[in-house]
């Protein structure tokens, strides 16, 4: 059986109507009064709106230079063990450098996808950090039999 729209009343006639009138009007206004350059502003009112200019200061001390910054990056790697399901190794800096980022690659003898990959920095006691960590797990062991190989960097950075 088929349902037939009843015919809108008057009053959702009229008020469509009124939502239409005003909609337009105000779109009208809008487009019409619409300031679009500091030119339409009268003078006076812009320079309240900056307010007066005061006296200039005299020219204040020069402070102390900062630290050199890095002038030798690095980067250094290091191979995991193959292990069946895993394999996870860290890449260090030398001494007297710091660890600006790092990541990890692997390669695995099974074609299977569902590998964890996880990395991260390795800081000293006072936050410094000066190697990465890199783990790569076969989410699909115990269906494949291939290894996994991580490779690690780090990018070291030195004064």
């Amino acid at each position: 059986m088929r349902k037939l729209l009843r015919k809108p009343s008057p009053a959702t006639i009229l008020a469509c109507l009124a939502l239409f009138v005003a909609s337009t009007g105000t779109s009208i206004a809008a487009s019409h009064y619409l300031i679009t350059s500091t030119k339409q502003i009268k003078p006076s009112v812009l320079a309240k709106l900056h307010g007066a200019k005061g006296a200039k200061g005299a020219t204040g001390t020069a402070g102390a230079a900062g630290a050199a910054g890095a002038t030798n990056v690095v980067t250094r790697y290091a191979t995991g063990g193959s292990y069946t399901n895993y394999s996870d190794t860290t890449a260090s800096c030398a001494a007297g450098e710091v660890a600006t980022g790092g990541g990890v690659d692997w390669t695995s003898t099974d074609s299977a996808f569902g590998y964890v990959v996880a990395s991260r920095p390795v800081a000293n006691g006072s936050g410094v950090p000066y190697a990465w960590y890199g783990y790569v797990y076969n989410a699909n062991y115990g269906y494949y039999s291939g290894s996994v190989d991580a490779y690690v960097y780090v990018n070291c950075a030195s004064p």
